[in-house]
């Protein structure tokens, strides 16, 4: 028998009871230890994403990649008079590619074949990625400029071009896209179906029948705290890299429709799922379907059947992936953009209809 007569949606008082009903949840995920362990653990996955250029940063000389079409050994004079980090590359098309897919500030120049033939002032070819600061830069290509000089004997003047991630070409850019998702989708999957879990299991859910707070309020209450810690999971890491997005009209909702997703699928696992167990199974399951096609950029997905790469380009997962990695850099097209998007946006809208729907059947 029902007590309590229920609020109208359109009300500032059925949104408030939500609201305290997040911030409770919010401040009781902590209390939780699985779900601590699960937000210490994911810590830990953020700051693995940023262990490399960390530790590259504990060396302050400038990272240099150099071509020598001459293959003159300018780059094992450099390394011998230590005034720069020195990296080799193998051809002329890899300075380009090394700048777009550093972990740390680095300028990519290359010599050219002649050089060594010619006299007088050189000027060279550099790259260096958009998100190194101008003053950085420039201090960069004006050490870098000093050390070739001394080893050349040349005159050495560096033009450097700023260069952008691409979905061919990632490097550092992909790490930061992969770890955004896996926080984001991670954090609100299995953080919202456990704090379901804990009502179910306190009884709690069976007290609402008499209160004012509906089931639903309920679950929208955790739904908002779990959007909560997957936004804040998600800031913490684009904190390290807000330098590396040129575009944040698409990161931001990007970011939102991600989280969405993550939520809406906690909230259904939370309401079909009775105990731990169940709960644990399920969120791998899903996991494991989701992020799997993440790590096809890591390996030749020609190799892969053409309907499994196409199945895998429409998993939100995979196109959110693509979004953020387009939010780095400089070219796409508005067909690259909205094809993703709506990907994205359809996976939210059905894992939201199947929750309400389940939870329509849940209440009578």
């Amino acid at each position: 028998m029902q007590l309590s007569k229920r609020l109208s949606p359109g009300t500032w008082d059925y949104w408030r009871i939500i609201l305290a009903l997040a911030a409770k949840d919010i401040v009781d995920a902590l209390k939780n230890k699985t779900i601590l362990t699960i937000v210490l653990g994911l810590s830990m996955m953020m700051l693995t994403v940023e262990a490399l250029p960390l530790l590259l940063k504990l060396d302050d000389r400038p990272r240099v990649a150099i071509y020598d079409a001459a293959r003159s050994g300018v780059a094992d004079e450099l390394r011998r008079e230590g005034n720069v980090q020195i990296s080799e590359l193998r051809k002329e098309a890899d300075t380009i590619v090394a700048a777009r897919e550093a972990s740390s500030q680095l300028l990519a120049v290359t010599l050219p074949s002649d050089w060594e033939s010619s006299t007088g002032p050189l000027t060279i070819e550099g790259y260096i990625g958009h998100w190194v600061g101008n003053e950085t830069a420039e201090q960069i290509m004006a050490k870098s400029a000093q050390a070739l000089t001394a080893v050349t004997g040349r005159q050495i003047t560096i033009q450097a071009q700023r260069v952008y991630p691409t979905l061919e070409n990632g490097g550092h850019s992909i790490m930061v896209s992969l770890g955004l998702i896996l926080v984001t989708v991670l954090i609100t999957s299995i953080l919202v179906p456990y704090l379901i879990l804990e009502e179910k299991t306190t009884h709690t859910l069976d007290v609402l029948r008499v209160s004012p707070a509906s089931i639903t309020q309920v679950l929208l209450g955790k739904g908002l705290a779990g959007t909560v810690y997957g936004l804040l999971a998600a800031a913490v890491l684009l904190a390290f890299n807000l330098s590396l997005v040129n575009f944040w009209g698409l990161m931001i909702p990007t970011i939102l429709a991600i989280v969405l997703f993550g939520v809406g699928m906690g909230l259904l696992v939370g309401i079909l799922v009775e105990n731990e167990g169940g709960v644990q199974m399920w969120t791998a399951l899903l996991v494991v379907a989701l992020m799997a096609p993440l790590f096809l950029v890591f390996v030749n997905e020609s190799a892969l059947p053409e309907w499994l790469q196409q199945v895998a380009n429409w998993l939100p997962t995979t196109a959110s992936f693509d979004l953020i990695r387009l939010s780095f850099g400089n070219v796409w097209t508005t067909s690259e953009i909205w094809s993703r998007f709506a990907a994205v946006l359809l996976s939210v809208v059905i894992v939201f209809s199947a929750a309400v729907w389940r939870l329509k059947s849940w209440e009578h």
